[in-house]
């Protein structure tokens, strides 16, 4: 659904407020305003599929992405979380013609739009914002580095248990008790595919987890307890 222009202005505090954003000139945020689009869709909903035309620049107001790739024998496999208040792609800016993975809603989304090539063109303007990038683009390399040294191992209920591990530093909200609530509901099947195992196992190792203490699981909401 698109949102309507007279709400556009609450969009653009947000982006003010991020330090994604924050160094663009106003004279720069008048033209993202211009050039912007918002709209919200359902728990889902595709926004783009790897290799179609990298047209628009990303950034979240509101809910959960995941990103998935597809190999060269057309295999899938999980990539990534997209946090609320995060921009996307930053892979293959200035650089690639297509994406490099999909993008699917996780919950209900909000997402402003913003044409690729304007919006490189204002980086390639301002320097302080191109260094916002740059130093982006190197967190999101040792964040993707630290899962994948998490994932690698040939134990499936390890990746279980290093999967949830994934989600509780990726999404997860900490609490004054120790604890840390993923705020999404992730079914046994979505962590089957984060932890690259079969829903049998993920379901197994939960139950495991559960009886020992070491986790919560209701209504699809998972806590890590401080054990």
């Amino acid at each position: 659904m698109i949102i309507r222009k007279n709400e556009y202005p609450q969009y653009l505090q947000l982006l003010k407020k991020n330090p994604e954003f924050k160094d663009f000139t106003s004279e720069e945020f008048a033209v993202i305003q211009n050039k912007m689009r918002v709209r919200s869709y359902p728990k889902g909903q595709l926004l783009f599929n790897q290799a179609d035309p990298r047209a628009n620049f990303y950034f979240l107001a509101k809910g959960l992405l995941k990103t998935e790739r597809t190999d060269e024998s057309g295999n899938e496999f999980f990539y990534e979380f997209i946090n609320e208040t995060k921009g996307f792609p930053y892979r293959g800016m200035f650089h690639d013609h297509d994406y490099s993975y999909s993008v699917t809603g996780m919950t209900a989304t909000e997402i402003i739009s913003i044409p690729m090539a304007d919006f490189e063109s204002l980086l390639m303007k301002n320097k302080k914002m191109m260094r916002n990038v740059i130093l982006e683009m190197g967190q999101i390399i040792n964040e993707n580095e630290n899962q994948l040294q998490l994932m690698v191992n040939s134990s499936a209920s390890s990746r279980v248990r290093n999967g949830l591990k994934v989600l509780g530093q990726s999404i997860g909200k900490p609490g004054a008790d120790g604890t840390r609530l993923i705020p999404y509901p992730i079914t046994l099947i979505e962590l089957s595919q984060i932890s690259g195992t079969t829903r049998e196992t993920a379901s197994q190792v939960v139950k495991e987890l559960v009886a020992g203490g070491q986790i919560t699981y209701e209504r699809k909401y998972f806590t890590l307890l401080n054990n």
